[in-house]
């Protein structure tokens, strides 16, 4: 058995009402040339890289499926036919590309162990006319010594050539 994925786009104005429904069918045509689905995943509604039927807009759907490859020029027919459908496309995956649609569990962690936020840098007050930002408080500041006494940004460097030279 071989796995595949076929993505389509949706007209943008289809009711959600209407898209389920329409997603149904595309299953039910998978399934009734005897193929396994794996995942169905609405990607949302998104902007296409160039005009289709002159839509600017679609909504996305991935379905991934498993089986032989001998009614897919069928399935590529049913998806053609269907009006809502701008454009479409089936692939062969590999087994590893399949996604699996189930809940993320939270990770295991070993006992005693403690959980590091990661640390926002803070401003620091300048002293003695020098900028300095401290990013982590273990790690040593960084001092910007060309900045003004003021705070201010350090001048502009001048252009060693001079201009207007024929």
């Amino acid at each position: 058995m071989r796995y595949y994925e076929a993505i389509y786009i949706v007209h943008p104005n289809i009711e959600h009402e209407e898209l389920d429904k329409l997603i149904g069918n595309t299953k039910a045509s998978v399934e009734k040339r005897n193929r396994e689905i794996l995942y169905v995943e609405n990607l949302g509604k998104k902007r296409l890289a160039y005009p289709i039927q002159k839509q600017r807009f679609g909504t996305y759907i991935m379905l991934q499926f498993r089986g032989d490859g001998a009614g897919n020029a069928r399935l590529n027919q049913d998806l053609e036919l269907e009006e809502k459908i701008l454009a479409h496309m089936i692939v062969r995956i590999e087994e590893d590309e399949v996604r699996e649609a189930r809940k993320e569990e939270p990770e295991s962690k070993p006992e005693g162990a403690v959980e590091k936020s990661p640390q926002k840098p803070k401003d620091v007050e300048p002293s003695e006319g020098k900028q300095v930002k401290a990013v982590e408080p273990d790690a040593p500041a960084e001092v910007d010594e060309s900045a003004g006494v003021d705070g201010s940004p350090p001048p502009e460097k001048e252009n060693p050539e001079p201009e207007g030279t024929e």
